[in-house]
């Protein structure tokens, strides 16, 4: 691609079409997908029961934990040069998908011989060993997802991530049919993996790359010595997402993983937005580094400022509709995840500011940093779980992961503050206090219609927040001005 097009690409409103066009392909797969997995998952607890159901949940998160290890940032490191040159796409899928490849096999093994060391039952580690497979599939399929991510063709990560999540969802109810048993929910997880990899692998090839193996050991070197820091940071984060499950399964056992899983499951439904604009604003990011970095900052701004507009008023909706949703969709079997779900709403909106921040800093090469972010999360995380776990049960795992995203927060706003001349920080952390205010009026209203109607008072209190954002001049003329290409289409 030549400067003059990648000029006329990024000009301001093509850039803000372009990223209100893949924030709406990426929040639709994440909608549908997250939609569509949560009805399996939902499904499956309600089939199972909270016993069984903490189990699989244990399974699941016990191999999504090692199986970051696969990773080693290879993806982001794909998505954000294919973003620069496309022309050089096919090296560095090549060389990601072979180390990922070998990586998936040792890590597999690991994981069969750390789930016997634990002294697990030989249930659980059959339903480990089945979820193992996924390790594998994942691998792949995400690697596609993050070439479709750097070519900007959302769509197709819609489609690979809708055709998983279809595959759950029909497995599911005809799983309803028979005995209520974990391995057949297990073993549909890893066809699910298997179907994504098979569409994902059929879009790519044609289309964007064609991925075969590479043994090119020197070209592994130096695509590992650049992606080293973003997988240290990834696998920092999963280990702190899911170490949680893993912890409460030995010290308060598989109800409280239930609990505590299905709370977590609707958390991530909440921030399904928020990830799907971070996830689209990151190529910008990283070619506007290239090609525009006076816009880089001001490009910052406007998708925190966005960011906070969508991501608080989830969670604080969220903490005051805990209860009502958890019942009307898990059943009164699961009372326990009402007080970790309005704990976990907090940690959606935390978790997506933090991968705005997370995602400029790599587009500015400096991955380091995320990586010194992540492992402190994972150290506070830990340091209190282990304190909290005994005491409080699925509601300290809550609490252990909101706060070490918080800590994650306040670390990575420090750093931008240390940047200067570049980010300003003052405008956005006003603009969350009007935006605090406009909200605060608008959770008093929904708690007070909600207990006359639950449904009404949801509906008030959204009413309320958007008059009161025009109340506080929280939107104001600039922004409308940043949004009329938005709403005049996705064209470019």
């Amino acid at each position: 691609m030549n400067p003059a097009s990648r000029s006329d690409r990024d000009n301001s409103s093509h850039a803000t079409r372009r990223v209100a066009k893949n924030t709406a392909y990426l929040a639709l797969a994440d909608m549908a997908g997250k939609t569509m997995a949560f009805f399996y998952y939902l499904l499956a607890a309600r089939h199972l029961g909270v016993e069984k159901y903490g189990v699989l949940s244990f399974a699941m998160a016990f191999t999504t934990m090692l199986g970051v290890l696969t990773d080693l940032g290879l993806g982001t490191i794909a998505t954000r040069e294919i973003a620069h040159d496309p022309e050089q796409a096919r090296r560095h899928v090549n060389d990601a998908l072979t180390i990922r490849l070998v990586a998936s096999v040792v890590i597999i093994a690991v994981i069969a011989v750390l789930v016997n060391l634990l002294g697990y039952p030989w249930t659980t580690i059959r339903v480990v060993y089945i979820c193992s497979i996924s390790v594998l599939t994942n691998a792949v399929a995400s690697l596609l997802c993050s070439v479709f991510q750097g070519f900007e063709r959302m769509e197709l990560l819609t489609l690979n991530r809708a055709s998983q999540t279809a595959v759950l969802v029909v497995g599911a109810f005809l799983l309803l049919r028979g005995p209520s048993a974990v391995e057949p929910y297990a073993l549909l997880y890893v066809v699910a993996g298997v179907a994504s990899v098979v569409v994902g692998g059929i879009n790519a090839a044609p289309r964007l790359v064609r991925p075969t193996l590479s043994f090119d050991v020197g070209h592994w070197w130096e695509s590992l010595r650049a992606s080293t820091p973003i997988g240290l940071a990834t696998v920092f984060t999963m280990f702190y997402y899911w170490s949680g499950t893993t912890l409460l399964s030995k010290m308060s056992g598989n109800s409280a993983v239930g609990n505590y899983s299905a709370a977590f499951r609707l958390a991530t439904a909440l921030a399904f937005v928020g990830m799907a604009f971070s996830g689209a604003v990151y190529p910008l990011f990283s070619r506007l580094f290239v090609t525009n970095t006076n816009r880089l900052a001001r490009a910052l701004e406007l998708s925190t400022k966005y960011m906070i507009w969508i991501t608080l008023p989830a969670a604080a909706f969220g903490t005051v509709f805990a209860r009502p949703a958890v019942l009307l969709l898990y059943g009164s079997g699961y009372q326990g995840a009402s007080a970790v779900l309005r704990v976990l709403v907090w940690w959606g909106a935390f978790a997506s500011m933090n991968s705005v921040f997370s995602n400029y800093l790599i587009s500015v090469r400096r991955p380091g940093a995320v990586a010194l972010q992540t492992g402190l999360s994972l150290a506070v995380n830990l340091c209190l779980a282990f304190v909290l776990i005994p005491v409080l049960g699925a509601l300290g795992a809550a609490v252990s992961l909101v706060t070490s995203e918080i800590a994650g927060s306040v670390y990575l706003v420090a750093l931008l503050l240390r940047s200067p001349g570049r980010v300003r920080v003052r405008p956005m952390v006003l603009n969350a206090l009007r935006l605090l205010l406009a909200l605060a009026l608008a959770v008093i209203v929904a708690a007070a219609v909600a207990r006359w109607n639950q449904g009404v008072g949801l509906v008030a209190g959204l009413v309320a927040y958007c008059m009161s954002l025009v109340a506080v001049k929280v939107v104001g003329r600039d922004d409308l001005r940043a949004l009329r290409p938005l709403l005049r289409g996705s064209g470019e």
